[in-house]
């Protein structure tokens, strides 16, 4: 009796989950618009942000664990990219993202595109060009980043 019980209330649960998860994918698709328009618009705001050093914006569209992985494989707190944004780490000249593929499933997105940048430091050009992959995660009605990872492209 005991055992049935507990399959019963196991069987339960997992409908209930279910029907949380879809209602929650089903919310996050349909009262804003388009999904993809709205994460190619927040990749670029993304973009701008970090090319204006704007930290507020930044905060604002990443979530409070988001994290970073750089080209050379350093894990990035959301905490230390701001601190660096802030010291104008980055400091580019020009800046742009293109090449966005966009993919949304229910409530999380995955984009991958490239980003290509000029930056002259110390008479040094640090012009690069990268590729990226960003997951977003639709959270209290936003869309906000919670992983990115940059890889340099490679130089034919």
């Amino acid at each position: 009796m005991m055992k049935r019980d507990a399959v019963v209330m196991s069987t339960n649960l997992v409908a209930l989950l279910s029907i949380g998860v879809w209602a929650q994918s089903a919310s996050a698709q349909s009262p804003a618009g388009d999904p993809v328009a709205e994460i190619r618009a927040l990749e670029a705001a993304n973009n701008e942000a970090i090319f204006h050093g704007d930290v507020a914006a930044l905060d604002k569209m990443l979530s409070a664990d988001c994290t970073f992985i750089t080209p050379r494989g350093f894990l990035v707190t959301k905490a230390q990219m701001l601190q660096a944004l802030a010291r104008g780490a980055f400091g580019n000249e020009y800046r742009e993202v293109y090449d966005l593929n966009v993919r949304v499933y229910g409530a999380a997105a995955v984009v991958t595109g490239r980003t290509r940048l000029t930056r002259q430091e110390g008479g040094k050009d640090y012009s690069d060009a990268f590729r990226f992959t960003r997951v977003y995660v639709r959270q209290q009605g936003s869309w906000r980043a919670v992983a990115w990872q940059t890889t340099r492209e490679d130089t034919p």
